[in-house]
């Protein structure tokens, strides 16, 4: 039997929609749920999202992914980011932007690798994804910069519609639409998901879910990201994950952002991980780019994914313990790409009961609670 977090008496008092967390996730699930009329709160423990997930990451979306709901939510990012500056506009801001780079996405796998994603092509042709197959001996006549030494192929999208957001920007139009629909975003901590008084409940809580049901199999983890220089610049290239080192990289600016392939899950900080950079992400950018052999470091930062240690895949859905209580967290570093059709997704199933667009059925909870794992196999 299901729980509902609240008290009959004073159901007259309650909120209509609370939404626990403010970031990407929760500021896109405020403005679904707010245009179609719902009047929503929004808690954030933090305002300033100095420790969130979404402004620390590298603004990447893509709809190169295994399963075909990951495939349709990038598909769904790129259409949705392409129109905020009708969808989002607003009094105060008239011209929102995502600020968006189109330079494609370029993933380089290995042998060990490689049957996984022909099989990950399959469903890409099915969602008429553009994805297109490189064998690795080809990669040089399109990416002059590259050595192919080691790989076996790539997959890459033209331009247009995979590449980079400014995350900041995309979350401060998302927000300032749903506030402008209604929603009010106030700074609250909530310790546990019985303080809430509402006749809906949204986790979205990220990093901290485990906080609010320690049910729910998320927990930090951190990612080290450094800024290099290298005296070569391609201000063209895609944006590149190098499946054999786990090492992922793209132009910013006159410069360069590349991630480590090292986690620490419940780091005590987010100070980088600065060994990593010469022991980890230096060799593999030299390796794959001759070029980068002269890099120099310039800085760095560390961020967290809240990473779902089941399978990697984000949990949608209603929570099978409690009759009010939605979740939407677990995204392990894909939270920014997919919150658009997230925040639909969700709205979708609140209203009416069930998905109307993407099927988002299989991140539901239950498989989390079966320990049924539906594995993304590639986390960047």
């Amino acid at each position: 039997m299901c729980s509902v977090i609240y008290f009959p008496k004073l159901q007259r008092f309650m909120d209509d929609v609370v939404i626990v967390g403010g970031g990407i996730i929760g500021a896109s699930t405020a403005y679904f749920l707010s245009k179609e009329g719902r009047k929503v709160r929004v808690f954030e423990r933090d305002p300033t999202y100095k420790n969130a997930s979404f402004p620390l990451s590298l603004g990447g979306f893509r709809r190169q992914f295994f399963q075909i709901e990951n495939i349709n939510l990038g598909k769904f990012a790129l259409e949705f980011i392409s129109n905020i500056s009708n969808t989002l506009k607003t009094k105060d801001n008239p011209n929102p932007t995502a600020s968006m780079v189109p330079n494609g996405y370029l993933l380089l796998f290995g042998p060990e690798h490689a049957q996984e994603q022909y099989e990950a092509l399959k469903n890409h042709k099915a969602c008429k994804a553009g994805t297109k197959n490189i064998p690795a001996s080809k990669l040089k006549e399109i990416f002059s910069w590259i050595n192919p030494e080691g790989l076996e192929t790539a997959t890459y999208t033209d331009s247009k519609i995979e590449g980079w957001i400014d995350p900041h920007m995309f979350h401060n139009a998302l927000k300032n639409k749903a506030i402008e629909l209604g929603a009010k975003f106030e700074k609250r901590n909530i310790e546990k998901i019985s303080d809430i008084k509402a006749k809906t409940i949204v986790s979205a809580a990220g990093c901290w879910t485990k906080e609010l049901l320690d049910d729910i199999p998320v927990v930090p983890q951190k990612h080290t990201v450094f800024r290099v220089k290298c005296p070569k610049h391609y201000p063209d290239m895609p944006l590149t994950g190098d499946l054999p080192s786990g090492v992922y990289w793209r132009p910013e600016g006159k410069e360069y952002l590349a991630g480590s392939p090292n986690s620490k899950f419940d780091a005590p900080d987010l100070e980088p991980e600065w060994n990593d950079f010469e022991e980890l992400v230096w060799p593999a950018l030299a390796k794959r780019i001759p070029e980068f052999e002269e890099l120099k470091l310039t800085g760095g930062w560390a961020g967290y994914y809240d990473c779902n240690t089941l399978d990697n895949n984000a949990i949608v859905g209603k929570h099978p313990k409690y009759e009010n209580v939605f979740m939407a967290t677990g995204f392990t570093g894909r939270g920014l790409m997919q919150a658009p059709g997230i925040g639909r997704g969700l709205t979708e199933l609140i209203m009416t009961g069930k998905y109307q667009t993407i099927d988002l059925s299989s991140f539901d909870l239950d498989r989390i609670f079966a320990k049924q794992k539906r594995t993304e196999p590639y986390v960047l």
